[in-house]
Order: structure tokens, then sequence, then C-alpha cells
């Protein structure tokens, strides 16, 4: 009978692109000279790190917390080092990592990786995205009793609390995590954690100003309408900026409903038109930029028949409780009558006149000669849709503000001050989908003390970076090659997303017989991923 020589089969998959992105740019070297050594660690905090994103980048079931569960039967010694086994990379390794990266500060730490980052890969940045969102939280957090700040420059533990839920969880505290994120493919360049109940129009300006140097900022900064206050605005001095005026504002609202003539409006990109106003708002001299598009118009449209059905309702309400009044003089009524109108959003009440009632001392028919009491008068009104205030609704659908301090309108012509505010939704706000998805398993967190969810949400952040820096290098490669992989239908494309690319690894293997490596499953377009993203000591293709 023959024996069967010693065979070991391990998953691969797409671990090797991970690890070669986090080797580029230096991630490991960069943690362990910040945190330092300790004595008889057998797992740097650098490696550890290291390994957290790929668990993290893994896209199983395999949430952060199960760190050890994750690297059974991985070739943990290929993808992080000679002598480093599955066994060393347990919860309590972890628990360590995170106290270290508390402990060097995860902010500070954050900003030197993406200075890193962008030395290894010299990405441009145009523009900075910055923004916020919430992560709940498990478990009996105690609310305010941390200590929120010292006269540095980081918070010293964040307040885990109750707050506005992004995640539609109020019942549970949470954490808020503020990025920012390069224009070029989301990448971010800042992580700052934050207490549940932050407000955004408090804390992102000064995290902006606090890192200004260390960001190295590109043009301009791109906020949301949270931000555009008197106070930030003067704080912003030095920066140029982008921000959506809230339509809150007296001023923007006047303007957002204002009837203009159709050849003051300029097309801007497909599908929007737009035309600029001056302003001194803050004392900060700005241009306003009012934009409309036709694809929300739409949207807006069936939202505004909604609130007229809504509306109806509620003025009928308000008809009822004047018609059952009585009212000493036809004046008082038709007075009453129009102050309750002009209330009204949508619609009007109509004076029909009013009816005499006369009120007798006794029940029954009035004697012959007998005076009344009183008379009153009763409202006669009908409902109707306010023509008017109907256009003036119209006239704002669609239409929203943006604002700059850039003045040259050569240097930031309009078109752009749009783009640029829209690469929003393509930038920070595609990376907090990418952190909230299922597959990462991120969304809530399950960690006992606040310092040690502080660093699970930098660990969460370098994933992202990990993420975004390796799909803008592998499209941009693959254009500079004039070459491509296959899509989800077969057909070649140049701009597949790494989520894509790690799916196409699902099969690859490395498998140890006899004493030699081999890896199976790799096809003609794995081995292009693989040289394109310089990962090929990790597919023994080296």
């Amino acid at each position: 009978m023959e024996t069967t020589p010693n065979l070991q089969v391990y998953d691969l998959g797409h671990l090797g692109l991970v690890a070669s992105i986090v080797d580029q740019i230096g991630l490991v070297q960069t943690v362990d000279q910040f945190v330092g050594p300790r004595p008889g660690e057998k797992v740097s905090t650098g490696m550890a790190l290291k390994a957290a994103i790929l668990n993290a980048l893994g896209f199983v079931t395999s949430p952060l917390y199960l760190f050890g569960h994750f690297f059974q039967g991985k070739p943990t010694e290929l993808l992080l080092g000679p002598g480093i086994t599955p066994e060393l990379l347990n919860d309590d390794r972890m628990g360590r990592m995170l106290d270290s990266l508390y402990a060097a500060g995860v902010t500070e730490l954050f900003v030197e990786v993406a200075k890193s980052a962008r030395r290894a890969f010299p990405f441009p940045v145009r523009a900075l995205h910055v923004d916020s969102t919430s992560f709940h939280v498990h478990g009996a957090y105690r609310s305010g009793e941390e200590g929120q700040t010292d006269t540095g420059d980081e918070p010293l533990v964040i307040r885990l609390t109750h707050g506005y839920s992004r995640d539609h969880r109020p019942d549970l505290k949470q954490w808020v995590m503020n990025l920012i994120c390069a224009d070029t493919g989301g990448i971010p360049l800042l992580f700052a954690p934050g207490d549940g109940n932050q407000s955004d129009q408090e804390a992102l300006v000064p995290l902006l100003a606090r890192y200004r140097q260390g960001l190295e900022l590109g043009e301009v900064v791109v906020l949301d309408g949270a931000s555009y206050s008197q106070e930030n605005l003067g704080a912003l001095q030095g920066f140029s900026w982008v921000m959506r005026v809230p339509a809150t504002l007296k001023e923007a609202r006047a303007l957002l409903c204002e009837e203009l003539p159709q050849e003051a409006w300029r097309p801007l990109l497909p599908g929007y038109r737009g035309l600029e106003v001056e302003s001194e708002y803050g004392g900060v001299r700005q241009r306003w930029l009012l934009v409309e598009s036709q694809e929300r118009a739409r949207m807006e449209e069936a939202s505004l028949q909604q609130r007229i059905v809504r509306a109806e309702g509620e003025a009928r309400k308000v008809l009822g409780r004047l018609t059952a009044r009585t009212f000493a003089c036809e004046a008082d009524a038709r007075r009453a009558l129009s102050e309750a109108s002009g209330r009204l959003p949508l619609h009007r009440l109509v004076y029909l006149g009013v009816q005499e009632e006369r009120q007798w001392e006794r029940v029954g028919r009035p004697r012959k000669g007998e005076r009344p009491l009183a008379v009153v008068y009763r409202l006669r009104a009908r409902l109707e849709v306010d023509q008017e205030k109907l256009e003036r609704a119209r006239r704002g659908l669609g239409r929203f503000l943006l604002a700059t301090n850039v003045l040259d309108r050569e240097g930031l012509p309009p078109q752009e001050v749009l783009r640029r505010y829209k690469d929003q939704a393509r930038t920070v706000e595609r990376g907090f989908r990418f952190l909230k998805d299922p597959l990462f398993f991120a969304e809530s967190t399950f960690l006992k003390r606040p310092e040690r969810v502080m660093a699970l949400g930098m660990v969460m952040a370098l994933a992202l970076l990990v993420y975004a820096l390796g799909e803008w290098a592998l499209r941009r490669r693959l254009e500079e090659a004039g070459s491509s992989l296959p899509d989800q239908k077969g057909r070649p494309t140049a701009k597949p997303t790494l989520r894509w690319v790690f799916q196409l690894f699902m099969w690859v293997r490395l498998v140890e017989l006899g004493g030699r490596w081999f890896v199976l499953n790799l096809a003609p377009h794995h081995e292009t991923a693989v040289r394109l993203l310089g990962a090929g000591r990790y597919y023994l293709l080296e």
C-alpha cells in the first residue's frame, strides 16, 4: 500500500494582494517605529496590525473580534513571516495590539501611515473630503465618566453615548468616526474617533485646522452643510473650501425659491444648470452657486404631491376648528380666517361670508319683542390649493446652494465647484458604505473598553486605506499597460472594483507537497493582477 506524501493545503485567495499593498506602504515598519518593541514578543504590534487588516479584508463571516479563528488554514508564515503561526494570532494578541495603538495615539499614527502610503503611491490630491458617521456599540458602557480631552491634540478617551444614529439604532450607544479622504479614489488621509453625541458643526473644522500641516492639503476642502456657520467660516481662514449652504438660512431660503429669468441659468454638468451670486455671509467674501438638478426635481415633484395630500388633511382640520368657533363680529371672523390661511403651507381658505346666530335667554321660540342676549357670527369658507404658494414651492424643486471662497472663476469654474461637491458621494461617503457593508462585518462594535474601540476604529480606517489604495493603483496600472481583467459577465474591463478582483481569487490555493510549494488555480488574469499590484512573491511568481 502506497503512503501519501505530506500534503498541506492553505487558503491563500486574495490575501497575498492585501499583504503586498500593506508591505509597499511600509505599515509594519511605521507602526513598530512609533510603538516600539516589547521584550519577548513574537509578533510585533505592526505585524499584528497587518494580520488584523488581512482579517478585515478577508470578506468572510469571521468578524474582527474572532481574530484567531480567521487564520486557521491560512499560510500565515508566507503572509506575515517565518515562525508566525495561527496560534500566535489569538484574541489576547489582538487586545494588546489595540492597547498599543491607543497608547501611541491613533490619529497621529494613522496620519503617519497615510504619509507613507502617499510616498509609496504618489496619487494626486486636488481636494479633501471631510465627513463623519456613527457606529453603534453593544454592552453596558458608562456614559460620561470617561475623560474627554486634555490639553494635547487628541482625545484621551471618547464617550460612548447616545446621539444621532446614522445606523438607525437610537436604542444603542455609539461612537463617531471622522474621516478626511482624498478625491483620488476616496483614499483616507486622516482618521479621528469622536464622542457618540459629537456635533459635526463643532468638530470637523477644528479637526482640519489641527492636522493642517500633517495632511499636506490639496487644493480645496469639501464639507457638508453642517459645517457652514459664521464661526467655522472664520476658522477656515487660509483654506480654500467648497460647502453646501443650509436651506435654513434666511438668505438661502429666499434664493432657493426666487423666480429667476431663464436666461440667467447656465449649463453645468449633464442634468444640472446653475447661476452664481456674490455673498459676504459671516464676513467672508464668497461665491454662491445656485444649482438645479433635473433628476432631483423629478423626485421632489413626486414628494411634493404627497405633501399636498398631507397638507390638505391638516388644512381641513384647521377649517373645521374655525367653522366651529363663534365670533363677536364679521371683522373678527375674517381676521381669524386670514391669519389661519397665511399659516397654511400650500393651501388657502376662501371667505364665503358669515352666518348670524342669536343667543336667547331660554330654549325655545323667543317671545314677541324679546331681545337676544348676544349676536355671534359663524364663518363660511372653503379650502383650495394656493397656486401662488404651490408655484413658489415648485420653483425650489431640485435646487440646492453651494458656496466657495475661491473667487477666481477661472481657477475654480462653476462646473468644477459642483463636481468637487458631487465627489463627496464617491469618496468619503463611499468609504463609510464600505465599512458598514455586512461583508466587512464591523458595522457594530463588541469591545469592552472605549480605548480599544478607538483603536479598532483605526484598524477599520486602515483597512479602507489599503482597499482604496489598491483599487486606485490597479486601475491606473491596467490603463497604463493597456490591459484588462474580466468583469462579472466575462467582458474585459480596465476599471474593476477591488472587491470583484478579490472574488476572482476565491479558489486560489497554496499547497505544500513533499517539501515543495505550489500555487493552484492561478489563471492568466490572476497573474495580471498579481504583477500589477507587485504581489509576485506571495503567489510564487518571483
